[in-house]
């Protein structure tokens, strides 16, 4: 079977509209199927895709979207991964734009399409697609966006590495990605392939409050993991931008030193420290550059989800992060 959806849901309307995006694909090259987990709490309403022979209703009762998620992927029979959440959906044709970057590009572990930002009437109030290839753990610890719902992931890998850590709250689609980027492989579709919810309607129960801390965390538990800084020197040495990426590689290491200082956990801050200003030292004259320094001073890396809300709240559309 080609690839297994995963929609966890909380018992939105909304989740109908995510089922039918992908049982509506014109896509014949090969099987998918649909598995919708059930953590509301209480049984789903009725509702016509739940006779489809190619979708499949468990139960993980309240706990939690990570949770939910590893269940979904613990019994689904795809090759590969997708991860929609109840109030977003599939494009049409994006299992044939899929399939055919998978024909393509066999040996990735992760590979990503564009995505639409679409409000409650149906307007796409942005677009998205950061065009990720190849070794791009620079990029991914820096914090390009690789959205989940425009992702499709190895089944292979996504167990290799643990799935979604439950211990991650509001980042963990990007603890994910950045655990997979480590030893991975990603190709993408200049296609866009998947629509992302946001409007005056939209809610969720992520906190944010605690994301900064756990995007620190998750961060700093890769950076443990053995050529981490190596791989991360690699991939900003092959970018079309490198003094950007050494500069978001030189903060991301004195972001976790600082945590770790924060923490009293003196030796991997001293750790991180070095391997900072190693970075620094190895970038050469990259450190000349204003790109470099944009990178270090920057929260965020451009084109993500952040800029692009902040944009349209500022009614800029041209996002320049």
């Amino acid at each position: 079977m080609f690839c297994s959806v995963i929609i966890p849901t909380i018992g939105r309307q909304s989740v109908s509209r995510a089922v039918h995006s992908v049982l509506d694909q014109t896509f014949t090259a090969d099987r998918f199927e649909v598995v919708v987990v059930n953590d509301s709490g209480q049984p789903l309403p009725l509702a016509d895709w739940q006779q489809s022979q190619q979708v499949r209703v468990i139960t993980t009762n309240r706990r939690e979207r990570s949770v939910a998620r590893n269940t979904g992927a613990a019994v689904a029979r795809g090759k590969y991964l997708c991860f929609l959440d109840d109030d977003d959906w599939l494009l049409p044709d994006a299992l044939e734009h899929f399939w055919r970057l998978a024909q393509q590009s066999n040996d990735a572990d992760w590979l990503l399409g564009g995505i639409q930002i679409v409000d409650e009437t149906g307007k796409c109030l942005a677009e998205a697609n950061s065009g990720l290839n190849g070794n791009c753990f620079a990029q991914v610890m820096g914090g390009a966006w690789a959205p989940i719902q425009a992702s499709l992931i190895r089944a292979d890998v996504f167990f290799n590495v643990g799935g979604y850590n439950p211990s991650i709250c509001g980042t963990e689609d990007l603890d994910l990605c950045r655990r997979v980027a480590l030893r991975g492989e990603f190709a993408s579709t200049r296609d866009a392939v998947a629509c992302l919810f946001r409007g005056m309607s939209w809610d969720t129960s992520t906190d944010y409050l605690r994301a900064p801390e756990d995007t620190l965390q998750s961060r700093d538990d890769v950076l443990s993991q053995a050529d981490s800084f190596s791989r991360m020197l690699v991939s900003a040495r092959s970018s079309s931008d490198p003094s950007y990426w050494y500069g978001r590689i030189f903060r991301v290491y004195l972001s976790t030193a600082r945590l770790n200082w924060r923490r009293r956990k003196l030796f991997a801050a001293t750790s991180r420290a070095l391997l900072g200003m190693a970075g620094f030292v190895l970038a050469g004259q990259n450190v000349l550059l204003r790109s470099f320094w944009n990178a270090a001073k920057a929260h965020h890396a451009p084109n993500t989800l952040h800029f692009i809300m902040r944009a349209l709240e500022e009614g800029d559309n041209s996002n320049p992060g």
